[in-house]
């Protein structure tokens, strides 16, 4: 029975790293799942591969040999591919997500990235649909939503918050219900929802005024932050409550909500520089949820 490739590419990212942990790292998978990948390429092969230690693993004499052979294997693999490809790895890498996330925290930061791939062209696609990913509508897309498939990379948890214009805290501050009462409350056109399940969760009265939508996230948090109310989506909101442009009243009241995700197309994940990426957004989302936790932990001193 011949090992499937999937088997092979773990076998070769833990040989490469000499760790389970480090290989479900770059494999965007768990450890666990690593090991049952191993485990069932060692059950295959009728032999140990390596040698399990207290936190560290070895290969055996078998293990490095047939490693060597692997590691040649999927690098041909890879520029036979690429030479196939030409053409398409000489266009940009596109790269989707909503327009907020796409103009605020993508577009800033990636210079950052492209300073360790200068021959790297990236084309950012603002985009408010779901692109279809399989269907090449784009190769990276990070996602925002409910559920998380099999296919989706964990980026970071989003929760909400309430925010406000900056010269309305106090008085939203006092009484949050009474403002949300009095003040304009802006939404998104297609999650309107939000406030309904925000006035669940503050154990409010179920009974608000007509919210004022937009299509536009970034619109309706300029709107509120010069008379009214929004739902702050953290962590990529957090910015514009550190310049103070917008108010967090309530910064210990942040409600789970959903999920930053992303898909990569199957025909580039492989690619060194889709790996990097994806290792770099991972990187990039886990620093905007630690920057949210350090900065409204200090908003409630």
């Amino acid at each position: 029975m011949q090992p499937s490739l999937n088997l092979l590419r773990t076998f070769d990212a833990v040989g490469r790293h000499l760790s389970f942990r480090a290989g479900a790292e770059e494999l965007h998978i768990t450890a666990s799942a690593v090991s049952h990948q191993i485990r069932d390429l060692e059950a295959q092969l009728g032999m140990p591969l390596f040698v399990r230690r207290h936190r560290q693993i070895a290969f055996t004499p078998e293990g490095a040999a047939y490693h060597a052979a692997v590691s040649r294997a999927l690098t041909d693999i890879r520029r036979a591919t690429q030479v196939l490809q030409g053409a398409e790895d000489s266009a940009p890498l596109r790269v989707s997500a909503m327009p907020y996330v796409a103009t605020d925290v993508l577009a800033p930061a990636i210079g950052r990235f492209l300073a360790q791939w200068p021959s790297l062209r990236i084309d950012i696609q603002a985009e408010t649909r779901s692109m279809d990913v399989a269907g090449g509508d784009t190769d990276v897309a990070i996602r925002f939503g409910y559920v998380m498939h099999d296919q989706t990379i964990p980026l970071a948890p989003a929760e909400v918050t309430l925010l406000c214009a900056p010269s309305l805290a106090e008085t939203v501050r006092a009484d949050p219900y009474a403002a949300a009462q009095r003040y304009s409350l802006y939404s998104m056109t297609d999650y309107r929802e939000l406030w309904t399940r925000w006035f669940e969760y503050q154990q409010w009265p179920d009974t608000f005024r007509e919210t004022i939508s937009l299509n536009s996230y970034r619109g309706l948090l300029m709107a509120a932050a010069h008379d009214g109310l929004a739902l702050g989506l953290l962590p990529v909101v957090t910015p514009l409550v550190q310049a103070g442009v917008l108010a967090a009243p309530l910064p210990l009241q942040r409600m789970p909500l959903a999920h930053f995700s992303l898909e990569v197309r199957e025909a580039v994940r492989w690619r060194p520089e889709v790996v990097a990426l994806v290792s770099w957004l991972r990187a990039l989302f886990s620093e905007c949820a630690r920057t949210t936790d350090e900065y409204f932990s200090s908003l409630a001193v």
